[in-house]
């Protein structure tokens, strides 16, 4: 109930510069919190696509399992439009700071031309502005299961949002800490 009542409380407070709907939002919400404590336990990451299916319905399409750091997107099936991409950080890692999206994650997006979502060990839930590089909290640390051995804010406190410049400082004041 705590978790439901935070993610309402982000979903109303969102900054209204952001392009997701609140179906997105819901649909992503309630996926990770299915994916991150899987990601967690098996201690790799896991991506793929919030897709627009022919009929118009927001889906998730189907998942890519990676590696500790890394995942690979899966194909889009004929007919569907990707709406954004998503992923997990997995579990908590000694020298990642994975409570934040990386630099890579959010340059990608915006190569992309995408918005995109990411689900940290804290769980946190991320959402990034693939147009501007802008990054918020949708819901912060404990909205989606958290792996058990994160260490909260050990890297310095988690700002609710960045920009690609912060969160570039952010890495580089961790002396290259993170998943860059």
């Amino acid at each position: 109930m705590r978790a439901i009542l935070a993610l309402l409380a982000c979903l109303l407070a969102a900054p209204a510069a952001t392009a997701q709907s609140r179906a997105e939002t819901q649909l992503v919400h309630a996926w990770l919190a299915e994916m991150n404590p899987r990601s967690i336990a098996r201690g790799e990451e896991v991506c793929g696509f919030v897709l627009r299916a022919p009929s118009g319905d927001l889906r998730i399409g189907k998942p890519g399992w990676g590696g500790a750091v890394s995942c690979t997107m899966g194909q889009v099936p004929a007919g569907h439009v990707v709406v954004s991409s998503w992923h997990t950080h997995g579990a908590a890692m000694p020298g990642y700071d994975g409570e934040v999206p990386s630099t890579l994650d959010v340059e990608t997006d915006m190569e992309n031309g995408r918005n995109g979502w990411v689900a940290t060990p804290g769980g946190r839930l991320w959402f990034i502005n693939g147009e501007t590089g802008l990054i918020y909290q949708v819901c912060g640390r404990g909205c989606l299961p958290a792996d058990p051995g994160f260490v909260p804010e050990q890297y310095g406190p988690v700002a609710e949002s960045f920009s690609l410049g912060a969160l570039r400082r952010r890495f580089a004041a961790n002396l290259g800490l993170g998943r860059q």
